[in-house]
Order: C-alpha cells, then structure tokens, then sequence
C-alpha cells in the first residue's frame, strides 16, 4: 500500500461536498467525476472520499474549468523517463531555476514508469520514444488505456524529430512529442496555458 505522504506534504484534502461549494455544481456531480475515474480521490477507513487539492488542480486544468485561487499555486509533479542518465541529468538541470513550481522524478526504465504514474499520480510525464525495455510510445497507450489516469499529461521527446515521429505520439495519446534537448519553457506552458485560458473565460 502506498503510503498517503508520498505526495507533497502540503496538498489539502477535500471531501465531495468541498468541491461542489468550491466549484458550485451539485455533490452528485463531484460523485460522477470520481466514479467515471476522471476525477481522482481515495477512501478514508470509514469510507469516505477524499480528493487531493494538486489532483483537483490537475482535473480542473485538464478539463479547462476554472481554477479557483486557493488552487492556483502549487507544484506540478513531473516524472521524466529516458534510457540515458546523462540526458535525465540534463532534465534535471534545466528544471532546477524552477524548483518551486516543479518536482521532478526521473527513472531510466519504460516499465518502472508505468508503476511509479500509479503510484505517484504526477501531473504530466516527459517520455523518451527511444527505450529499449519499452519504447515511449507503448508508455503512452498503456497509460492512455487506463481510465484512472485519464488526467495525466504525456509529452514525449526523441532526437529524431520529424513531422511523422510527432503524428505518432499524437495518435498514441500524447499531448506534445518535442525535440531534444528538451525546451523547458515549453513544457511549463503546456501546464500554464489552460489556466491562463480559464482565467479568461
């Protein structure tokens, strides 16, 4: 069992009827979200559902809802995977100036991924296509074929960037396929622009 503190020490939980005073819809709605998978909550030993305020975040973001301010800050949760640790120290190199914003996990196996996106519900995943034990692309549709991380951002990188390679990743579920070395900024936008278009809405 996954211990409930693995997540940032800082997320709030909310119980349904939170979220439907925060969202001004109806609990029964905040109850469909959540059995329909898109919505991700546990069950406290007597049984009640309790959403984490980041998962909130990543559902109202993912869904371009407006975000209400008490969840508009807060780190996004990243988990990079790339066969070459050279290339993962980059990574992490390059989102170093945003630690505050960012917390980065990085592993250098396809399969480790799959387990640590269950465990570790990160708001988005950066994927190298070119792995050996399983390529990025098969990352995406296996987590594209669960419906409980229906929430999660894929964006995938290759060295090889061509407009058939980014087809690709499209069609296998992810959101964007860049080029390496990997464009930084470019992934936070991926994260900001649709609060930035619920603001305006």
């Amino acid at each position: 069992m996954q211990q409930e503190g693995s997540t940032a020490m800082t997320d709030q939980l909310y119980t349904t009827h939170d979220i439907s005073r925060l969202l001004q819809v109806d609990p029964s709605t905040v109850s469909k979200w959540i059995d329909r998978g898109i919505l991700m909550a546990f069950r406290t030993p007597g049984g009640h559902r309790r959403v984490r305020s980041a998962d909130l975040r990543t559902f109202l973001i993912t869904h371009q809802m407006p975000v209400p301010e008490e969840l508009g800050s807060g780190t996004v949760r990243l988990l990079a995977v790339d066969d070459e640790r050279p290339v993962l120290d980059a990574i992490k190199r390059a989102f170093k100036p945003f630690a505050a914003q960012v917390e980065l996990q990085t592993t250098t196996s396809g399969v480790e991924a799959l387990l640590l996106v269950s465990e570790q519900k990160p708001h988005g995943m950066i994927i190298d296509l070119n792995m050996p034990d399983i390529d990025g692309l098969e990352v995406c549709r296996r987590i594209r074929a669960r419906k409980q991380m229906e929430g999660v951002r894929l964006i995938t990188m290759t060295s090889a960037h061509t407009p058939e390679v980014v087809e690709q990743s499209k069609q296998a579920g992810a959101l964007a396929c860049m080029a390496k070395p990997l464009d930084v900024q470019q992934v936070l936008e991926l994260f900001r622009v649709p609060l930035a278009l619920s603001a305006k809405r």
